[in-house]
């Protein structure tokens, strides 16, 4: 698949327009300086580029080049900034080169078990492989897949070929699984620091080789080296790997060293490539997603994260996986893990210990026994303010408290109970499941069930002596939650209000390979296992098949029939905006025989609506078949239930339904035909307008054989205006102003008349992104002429205009995460970040934080949600 860009001469033609450039998104302010990502426009080639870098007097070091993207990063040495780089002719985007961590909340359970024989197995039980693996003997065989990530342990017997007892990597080598790959980075890269490249793409962070296993690992039939005490079998154990390595032993990497990996990949002819990555809430138009897009394009398919933050609320899906044709995955929790248990008046319950102890177990003495943080009506507290512990001994003691992690992380409440006295914590998972912590240093804590902290809580209620009991070895543990989406598992809609994630997959208390310096074999979660396991069973499909479908072609074979779930102990369905299509169910992908297009419905909203859509169902099977029409509803997400400018951390489940009427109820297709079938959709009757409820269901046509899976599509709509829905955060102060010193470090406002410097005393913006916004602007008045400026030049921030994704609640101190736009006199007299800058002088003006309305087409100032700041005085 290696391809080769054949560019022509640069046309004189091309060089009159400027390129952008894209400022940092919210929420990703970790950026490599001076480091830049540029593509060129179309018909320009990279000597052409440089021959013009050099012309404008850019000083500048390549860091890598791109073919595919048609591009290059580079680091910039003279005074030349992403700016003046997007006005050098011939470059169509800049983008700083950012830096990704691996997702949040992936620890490994630190334990010496291994997966037992039923949490091995649960999960290809609730997807079908289990069925592929012994009637089909299906393995992924022949197929290539990349995993871009930390490396992989490939000597680890997992991933052995057939009559080997160990694995290993020869690129092209004849009998190693892992045949392709490359150390883009070195051990000591922190996306900052220089790479050391190497031929050696060995794992030693752990991720990377779990997230092979999932993929394809094998610990079926070890004979020697380190075995699991009962075995365990990949979606795939016999596709071939391409190790491709992009963080070191830390785990972080810039956006240049994982476009270089996705080349790589697409040039050693992966089938598929894994990105198992932390991103952030974004629209779609970043450098990765781009190249993404690409790459698919000329026929390599793409599974990317959704994300971890489903403590965060909606707006939230990360964005790996938001290209048009790429695939984002959203997790789902096994039924079964291995847990390290508490017993309390005779009853045992898992609990998940926080990474600041290194996620190992706790082992406190009977001594230490349990304070519950309650308020004076009974209900458990947050624990995130030390005046809550006024009046209570837990000097030695545990306290419990509630897992609401609105207010505050849990590094910030476990400091406060450690502060307190406190020798352990327990955080009562809401809504249920067991969510990840980060916790204190030096204080043992964990999360436990809900159902664990009621019954727990009761048990004190009737008697306060009951006293703890740790075990000493983890046990196989049904969990609550198992079957049904992660509670981590990030909510959707993108900021153009399309449906996203795409579909599910086992996330959630996944046991799999790990390094064998580091215990071989753990549990961990994450939407980073689940888009493995998505990846997998393409690997299967494509080998059943024989074929190797476009990006388009298989996400819809997936999502057409994967199983629509319904809420942890409920009767209603959990909300497409949570687990898109379902939870993938690749027996019934590859023995369908129909498929339906397209594989969304995007309603919009109520102004945009929607409501009728055109469905084409295909019979791809060998006879005439009947298909009956119909359609279920899933539970409506309200996130603004209060009149809250931020949405809620856990959005309420309304009943909320729209209905649908079909052009034809039942209809007749030919072997090999397709029938188009109108739906015309009506709004919810139920739900408030002003409060923005996302409803959505899935419209679903059943064969009349049994013997064919049914299949469906998606539909997600908003009730209510989406422009409405509030972007900046006004509940917290927001936007507000501050001050920059000289030294850089922001301060408060003190109160009374203050006067601004721009040198020792800078304006500083400060903003709070609760959703999108296509044009996120800061303008610039004067006082006294209200004559338009310009827009803010932030040298935090940059150009304060253009689109902008949504915030976490809190930034990684626990405190509330705020973007600072230091002002020091620089304006843009437009939205042209490739134009200079212009310095007004010291005098009077006013500041207006305006942010363009979602779906909207941005005329000034009616498409915008507006705040006016105090008039700022600038002393000379």
């Amino acid at each position: 698949m290696k391809i080769t860009a054949i560019l022509s001469a640069l046309a004189a033609a091309t060089l009159v327009s400027a390129g952008k450039f894209h400022t940092t998104q919210p929420g990703k302010a970790n950026v490599v300086p001076g480091a830049y990502i540029i593509e060129y426009k179309d018909g320009i080639s990279h000597s052409n580029a440089h021959d013009n870098l050099k012309k404008h007097a850019v000083d500048y070091k390549v860091r890598n080049e791109y073919d595919v993207f048609n591009g290059a990063a580079i680091t910039v040495k003279s005074d030349h900034d992403g700016k003046a780089l997007a006005a050098v002719p011939g470059v169509k985007n800049v983008w700083q080169v950012e830096i990704f961590s691996l997702p949040k909340n992936e620890k490994p359970t630190k334990n010496k078990s291994n997966g037992g024989d039923i949490e091995a197995q649960s999960l290809h039980h609730m997807t079908g492989v289990d069925v592929l693996h012994k009637k089909y003997k299906l393995t992924g065989k022949g197929v290539k897949v990349g995993i871009i990530d930390t490396g992989i342990d490939y000597k680890h017997p997992a991933f052995a070929a057939s009559g080997a007892t160990e694995g290993c990597f020869a690129r092209y080598g004849k009998n190693c699984r892992i045949k392709y790959g490359w150390d883009f980075v070195g051990d000591d890269y922190d996306g900052r620091t220089e790479p050391k490249p190497d031929s050696d793409p060995m794992d030693c962070q752990g991720h990377g080789s779990h997230v092979a296993g999932i993929v394809g690992g094998n610990a079926l039939n070890i004979k020697t080296g380190p075995k699991p005490a009962t075995p365990w079998v990949g979606v795939a154990p016999e596709v071939t790997f391409g190790a491709y390595r992009i963080f070191g032993c830390a785990g972080s990497a810039g956006t240049d060293v994982i476009m270089s990996a996705m080349e790589m990949a697409f040039n050693d002819g992966m089938d598929i490539i894994n990105m198992s990555l932390g991103g952030g809430s974004s629209y779609k138009e970043n450098p990765t997603a781009i190249l993404g897009e690409k790459l698919i394009a000329h026929g390599m398919n793409l599974g990317g994260a959704a994300g971890n933050d489903g403590s965060e609320g909606v707006w939230m899906v990360s964005d790996t996986g938001l290209g048009e044709t790429a695939t984002s995955v959203a997790s789902f929790d096994n039924v079964y893990g291995m847990y390290n248990t508490v017993s309390y008046a005779g009853a045992k319950y898992p609990y998940s210990p926080s990474a600041a102890t290194g996620n190992s177990p706790i082992a406190l003495p009977a001594s230490a026994t349990l304070v519950p943080l309650v308020s004076k009506a009974g209900a458990l507290l947050d624990g995130c303010e030390a005046a809550a512990y006024t009046g209570l001994d837990v000097k030695g003691k545990v306290v419990l408290l509630i897992g609401d992690f609105t207010r505050c992380g849990s590094v910030g409440r476990g400091e406060v109970a450690k502060a307190a006295g406190a020798a352990g914590a327990l955080v009562m998972s809401v809504p249920f499941g067991l969510a990840g912590l980060t916790g204190a240093d030096g204080l043992p804590m964990a999360s436990i069930e809900n159902r664990a902290g009621e019954a727990i809580l009761a048990a004190y209620k009737k008697n306060p002596k009951n006293a703890f009991t740790w075990s000493k070895a983890p046990t196989n543990s049904q969990v609550e939650g198992g079957g049904a989406p992660s509670d981590f598992s990030s909510f959707g809609v993108d900021g153009e209000l399309r449906s996203k994630p795409d579909i599910g997959a086992p996330g959630g208390n996944i046991y799999s390979s790990y390094p064998r310096a580091k215990g071989s074999y753990t549990l961990m979660s994450g939407t980073s296992m689940a888009t493995p396991y998505y990846v997998g069973s393409q690997a299967l499909y494509y080998q059943a098949k024989k074929s190797k479908p476009s990006g388009v072609d298989i996400r819809r074979a997936f999502k057409n029939t994967a199983t629509i779930s319904k809420n942890w102990d409920s009767k209603t369905y959990t909300s497409a905006v949570k687990q898109g299509a379902g939870l993938v169910n690749v027996l019934n992908a590859i023995t369908a025989t129909a498929t339906i297009s397209p594989d969304r419905l995007d309603l919009l909203d109520t102004v945009n609506f929607r409501g009728v859509q055109k469905i084409t169902i295909k019979n791809t099977g060998k006879k005439t078949e009947t298909y009956t029409l119909s359609h279920v509803a899933a539970d409506a997400l309200n996130s603004y239930s209060k009149g809250n400018t931020w949405p809620e951390a856990i959005p309420v489940i309304e009943a909320d339904y729209a209905s649908v009427k079909f052009s034809a109820n039942k209809v007749k297709i030919p072997a090999g035909k397709s029938v188009k079938v109108t739906l015309t959709f009506t709004e919810p009757k139920k739900g408030n307008a002003k409060q923005f409820p996302l409803y959505s269901g899935y419209v679903i046509a059943t064969p009349s054989n049994e013997g064919s899976p049914a299949v469906h599509v998606p539909y997600i709509g908003l009730k209510g205006a989406v422009r409405d829905v509030p972007m900046i955060d006004a509940s917290v102060g927001a936007p507000g102003l501050a001050y920059t010193k000289a030294s850089g470090a922001i301060a408060d406002l003190p109160e009374g008349k203050f006067t601004f410097n721009f040198k020792t005393a800078a304006p500083t913006i400060q903003v709070r992104y609760g959703s999108h916004s296509p044009d996120a602007t800061i303008r610039v008045y004067d006082a006294k002429t209200k004559a338009f400026l310009g827009f803010v030049n932030s040298r935090m921030e940059g150009p304060a205009f253009g689109a902008t994704g949504r915030m976490t609640n809190l930034d990684e101190n626990s405190n509330l995460s705020i973007r600072n736009f230091d002002w020091h006199g620089q304006v843009f007299k437009t939205e042209n970040s490739t134009a200079t800058p212009v310095q007004v002088a010291a005098g009077s003006y006013n500041l207006v934080v305006a942010s363009q309305k979602k779906l909207t087409k941005g005329a000034y100032p009616a498409d915008f949600e507006i705040f006016e700041l105090p008039t700022v005085i600038v002393s000379a």
